[in-house]
């Protein structure tokens, strides 16, 4: 019992500390520019025919000089029509490129592999990366650029699922609640991962690093990158506001979901031990309920609603922080019952013995060390 009380305690301090925080958060204004510094956009594609005209359309809209913005799309071996789709949609767009990427170069692989040669294509001072299902505001460079004051060598804004049908909003909530805790333990200096959607590196910083043909593969790209940068001294910031949030298309199914936070939970392997004391807390959270729900059937009720309105609030500021329409009241009691639901999901794909597999490319052991599919 004293084991219940200390995991359901301390879950309850971390959610009244990131509630404070986000309240004392305040977005920076976007500023007024007197020059502006080349940046490049690093862009990998593979099979993306659905979104790719909608993140070019967004990226097209960028509130930048064109004369100092390059937009380069790496082409990863696709076998649908997104080749077609980008080379007709940037035939009369000289800040856009596309480069058809062919082969594996060092430790690279899949997004990092792409990203990795299109750096080296790259002119800009500052590399800007997101993904071909992000929709991005018209002020992203402006806003995460204005974060890189001397010594910050990688910023990273905030992602949440575009909003739709059912199963769509509850990704959208879930991705903002996330994103929120993240913010939350940055605003008192606390760092976890860049989000690999959603960033932008200091060329300098970046190429201290080696580029990824020198980084170490891991799955989750983004958080390698941001550890190889941070161990050389550099400084981060992460952001949370209208002006850096992205609208990630929300995934289609079950199974593709599941993927995808198995591939999450493989890389938390690598973050540092608080980050995954955290992980760990909330997944004892749940279980723990289900007994006290035994032995105080009572006392766990009142436990589970009061995590219900911390969390319903949290998630409301995050929506007021990023200037979104917040959720109704029945999606986020619903949202409390999707939350339980996919833990005990997650939970369990993530011990079956099966392969992650991410945009139609399966990361086995030997793709992972020799780059054979």
């Amino acid at each position: 019992m004293i084991i219940i009380q200390l995991i359901i305690g301390l879950f309850f301090l971390i959610q009244l500390f990131s509630w404070a925080s986000m309240l004392a958060y305040q977005p920076k204004e976007i500023q007024t520019r007197s020059s502006y510094p080349k940046v490049s956009i690093l862009l990998a594609a593979r099979n993306e025919e659905k979104l790719i005209l909608r993140c070019l359309e967004a990226m097209s809209k960028l509130n930048y000089p064109k004369d100092k913005l390059e937009i380069l799309i790496g082409d990863d071996a696709s076998t649908d029509k997104t080749r077609h789709l980008v080379t007709k949609f940037i035939e009369d767009k000289p800040s856009f490129q596309l480069y058809p990427i062919t082969k594996i170069v060092g430790k690279g692989r899949g997004k990092a592999n792409v990203l990795g040669q299109l750096a080296h294509k790259a002119e800009g001072d500052f590399y800007f990366i997101t993904d071909v299902d992000v929709e991005l505001p018209k002020d992203w460079l402006l806003g995460l650029l204005q974060e890189f004051e001397d010594g910050v060598g990688i910023v990273s804004g905030t992602t949440m699922c575009e909003r739709g049908h059912f199963f769509a909003t509850m990704q959208s909530i879930d991705w903002l609640h996330f994103m929120g805790y993240i913010k939350s333990f940055a605003h008192v200096g606390v760092g976890c991962t860049s989000v690999g959607n959603n960033m932008a590196v200091r060329a300098e910083a970046y190429w201290q690093t080696g580029g990824y043909e020198k980084i170490d593969f891991s799955i989750t790209e983004d958080y390698k990158l941001f550890q190889e940068v941070t161990s050389r001294n550099w400084e981060w910031r992460t952001v949370l506001s209208d002006y850096s949030l992205g609208k990630a298309w929300f995934i289609p199914s079950v199974s593709e979901m599941l993927h995808q936070r198995k591939r999450w939970l493989i890389g938390a392997r690598d973050l540092p031990f608080n980050w995954k004391a955290m992980i760990s807390l909330y997944g004892l959270f749940l279980p723990a309920l289900f007994i006290l729900l035994i032995l105080l059937p009572q006392y766990a009720m009142l436990v589970w609603f009061t995590k219900f309105i911390l969390q319903s609030m949290f998630i409301t500021i995050l929506c007021v922080k990023t200037k979104v329409r917040p959720f109704k009241f029945w999606e986020l009691i619903v949202y409390e019952f999707y939350v339980v639901g996919n833990t005990i999901a997650t939970a369990i794909f993530y011990f079956l013995p099966v392969q992650s597999v991410w945009k139609g490319r399966r990361y086995a052991a030997s793709y992972i060390r020799d780059g054979i599919e």
